[in-house]
């Protein structure tokens, strides 16, 4: 029986509560058995019974009793080691899932990945034999202690062998060595053969040449004090403000979190870098592997399995201290968490668009303040959520106005009406304008890059036919289908069904399809004949499928084999190309037509990002915008990065409609295959909620995009200034509404903090 000195027997933890994917939206007491006493703690995974089969489960946290009134069954067994989640984690887990109305158990699982928990039934490490020559006890290689080889082929092998160790199956490969060869060279005394750990390592192959800390602006210096004074904030006192960086593109605020987080290794601490983009992460881990070498650990789910699970254990057992993804990266197990940086924090893809819908920027703060460390947004463009709490005081402030290469100057930027170009050209709308051609021109007589920026992928996102007007839709989405001529079909960027273009409409028969609009593909296309001599790469969705896409596309354009790179968002954020000196954003006011309120912002991010891609080497860089809608300030403001003005403009509209960052903004999605019963369900969701003066209740509308993966969709929005009331508010109506739904099979899924568009 297992002691705990000083703990009074009614007072040791006798009850386990657990969490399982057995049962979603419940936990359950459990018996701790004496001799399981020191390994069921909170954040261990134990073995239970559950009905009448064995399953994993996950403790939350012990107590002396239960409140369950009948006998408890026991805890059958507890994973070897120290505890798979941490209390701040467990704890930041339960504010998800009351904060986000998700269940703990889904909070749970993106916190310790199904590949982790399978691997601990056999602990999940790759294993290999390796051999070597026998040594004597003490290391040393003194004749006489090691037996003289019997045989030729024996004395061969050694020497094949040398001083080194190889792999039993390469090297039985390479040299037509038998594996009884071995083994009797073994029992002989001759060689010895060991099972080895092998790390399945994401960086392996990749050259890293280290770096040193560059010298620091003045504005760099003051950004690094005020990260530091955070960091070094009082263990006693209150948790420390973040730190919001907004410095405009290439201004060095990666240098600044890289020497923040030095300061942090070199007293003991970790480190959590989260970037937006699985495109990002390449040149960012390159980055800080550079700096801080093999305790830089990469988590994001292009990651193999086993290289994911090696890389979690590396973080769980303190080899890695540095961590380094997207989105879940922010869960990984650091112990002695000392700063979260939240790279491009305005990014809206740190949103998840599942159960438990996190932000991974607000859900960053959160883990922050409940770790007592610090934490860095950072952006050229940020979100106005966060402009707003540094305008408040709520977060501390530092701006990096100049860029960070000497006498490096922001970008020109030059906005081309395109109804000119328009006009000229008979009234169709040409891809390239007259200016941006000669621009790109210019580029490839001097031998420098340029970057195209489209953010539509595939050929003509619209089929129709001219004679009776037949539009090619998705059967199962309420979207039109795009062509993507590279395989010749057409492809539903909502569901992602497909199928073959026709060669004549399909309701009248006329062959003379009409394929418009403009994508990523037709713009390579166009660009290739206007560029013959060119070599043109594309990055899109389309392209970057396999594990190491994004790495080898970009790996080609900066060592200069690649003259234009089109792209869609993939290619405007965070990359550094110092010989891009012309960037051409094309069709910048396509997601003005969005119906969402923060159309504007996204649309200026997006500018003002790509137009941060030029210039930032020596040579100055050049923006061409191609436009209808010249005119809008998100598209005038965003060329010369003047955030401060397209902020106060665009929070004045906010503050008088009541949107965020003036409220919150929530949403229910009602689901179904009767479009009937999604109405239903909404509007009983509605009714359920009531109306008030303390909230503005949106009427039951069918979502922006109706119909997709084959179920209808309504929506109820709900916003207000004061959080508490609106989730009591929508928690009492999912209670109220729930059997209906159920009855009627209608799925809803609540996004708390809505990004998307409503």
């Amino acid at each position: 029986m297992s002691r705990m000195p000083g703990i009074p027997p009614e007072e040791r933890p006798a009850v386990a509560h657990v969490a399982t994917d057995a049962a979603i939206g419940r936990t359950f007491d459990y018996a701790i058995p004496p001799a399981l006493a020191a390994s069921v703690v909170p954040g261990a995974l134990v073995r239970v019974q559950f009905g009448h089969r064995e399953i994993e489960a996950l403790v939350l946290g012990t107590s002396a009793r239960s409140g369950h009134p009948g006998a408890l069954k026991p805890v059958l067994g507890a994973a070897a080691g120290k505890p798979w989640l941490s209390p701040a984690l467990i704890r930041l887990a339960g504010w998800m899932s009351s904060y986000y109305l998700a269940p703990i158990e889904l909070c749970l699982k993106i916190m310790l990945p199904p590949v982790v928990r399978d691997g601990t039934r056999e602990d999940g490490f790759k294993r290999r034999l390796v051999v070597r020559r026998a040594r004597p006890a003490d290391g040393g290689a003194l004749p006489g202690l090691v037996p003289a080889p019997a045989t030729a082929r024996q004395r061969e092998i050694l020497e094949r062998l040398g001083d080194g160790e190889e792999a039993v199956a390469g090297f039985c490969k390479a040299w037509n060595v038998s594996p009884p060869t071995l083994r009797k060279m073994a029992a002989a005394g001759l060689v010895e053969i060991e099972e080895k750990v092998e790390r399945r390592d994401p960086l392996a192959g990749r050259r890293v040449l280290p770096s040193r800390p560059l010298p620091l602006t003045d504005e760099q210096a003051a950004a690094l004090a005020l990260v530091r004074a955070a960091c070094d904030a009082p263990a006693d006192g209150p948790p420390p403000r973040p730190v919001l960086i907004r410095g405009v593109t290439a201004s060095g605020k990666t240098e600044v979190y890289l020497q923040a987080i030095a300061g942090e290794l070199a007293k003991g601490r970790g480190a959590i870098v989260l970037v937006p983009e699985i495109a990002l992460t390449p040149q960012t881990i390159q980055r800080f592997a550079a700096r801080f070498g093999d305790t830089v650990a990469v988590l994001h789910s292009q990651l193999g399995a086993g290289e994911r699970h090696d890389e979690w254990a590396r973080i769980r057992d303190g080899s890695a201290r540095v961590v380094v993804g997207p989105r879940s990266a922010l869960f990984a197990p650091v112990e002695n968490l000392g700063l979260v940086v939240v790279d491009e924090e305005h990014e809206p893809s740190y949103k998840q668009d599942e159960t438990p819908r996190y932000n991974a920027r607000d859900t960053a703060v959160v883990r922050a303040r409940f770790e007592h460390c610090a934490v860095v947004l950072g952006s050229a463009t940020p979100s106005l959520e966060s402009w707003r709490n540094a305008q408040e005081g709520k977060y501390a402030l530092a701006t990096l106005t100049h860029r960070a290469v000497d006498a490096a100057e922001l970008p020109r930027t030059v906005v081309v009406d395109m109804r000119g170009d328009a006009a000229k050209a008979g009234g169709k709308l040409p891809v390239f304008s007259d200016t941006l051609v000669e621009a790109v021109r210019r580029r490839l007589d001097l031998g420098e890059q340029t970057m195209l920026f489209l953010n539509r992928r595939g050929y003509a996102p619209a089929v129709s036919c001219p004679a009776c007007g037949h539009r090619e839709e998705c059967e199962d989405c309420s979207v039109a289908m795009t062509w993507h001529r590279d395989d010749g079909v057409l492809r539903c960027h909502v569901c992602g069904a497909f199928r073959p273009a026709p060669e004549r409409c399909p309701a009248c028969g006329c062959p003379d399809y009409r394929y418009g609009g403009v994508g990523t593909q037709r713009v390579e296309a166009v660009a290739r004949k206007l560029f013959p001599r060119a070599t043109i790469e594309r990055m899109d969705v389309d392209v970057t499928t396999r594990k190491s896409s994004h790495e080898e596309i970009l790996g080609r354009f900066r060592a200069g084999k690649t003259d234009i790179l089109v792209g869609t968002q993939m290619i405007a954020k965070g990359l550094d190309f110092p010989n891009v000196t012309l960037a051409g954003i094309l069709n910048a006011d396509a997601g003005l037509a969005i119906p969402d309120f923060r159309a504007a912002e996204r649309t200026f991010q997006l500018v003002a990002q790509m137009a941060g891609r030029t210039g930032r080497g020596l040579r100055p860089g050049d923006v061409i915008v191609q436009t209808l809608s010249p005119e809008e300030p998100a598209i005038a403001l965003a060329g010369k990065e003047d955030f401060e003005a397209f902020a106060r403009g665009e929070l004045a509209e906010r503050r008088e409609l009541c949107y965020p960052p003036y409220a919150h903004l929530h949403c229910a999605t009602f689901r179904s295959e009767s479009r009937e019963a999604a109405a239903a369900a909404a509007a009983r969701f509605a009714a359920a909620i009531g109306r008030s003066d303390r909230y503005l209740l949106g009427d039951p509308a069918p979502a922006p995009i109706e119909k997709a993966k084959g179920a209808w969709r309504f929506q109820v929005s709900l916003r207000g200034p004061d959080p508490a009331v609106l989730l009591e508010r929508l928690r009492a109506a999912a209670a109220a509404t729930a059997p209906a739904a159920d009855r009627d099979r209608v799925s809803v899924s609540i996004d708390i903090d809505a990004v998307g568009a409503l």
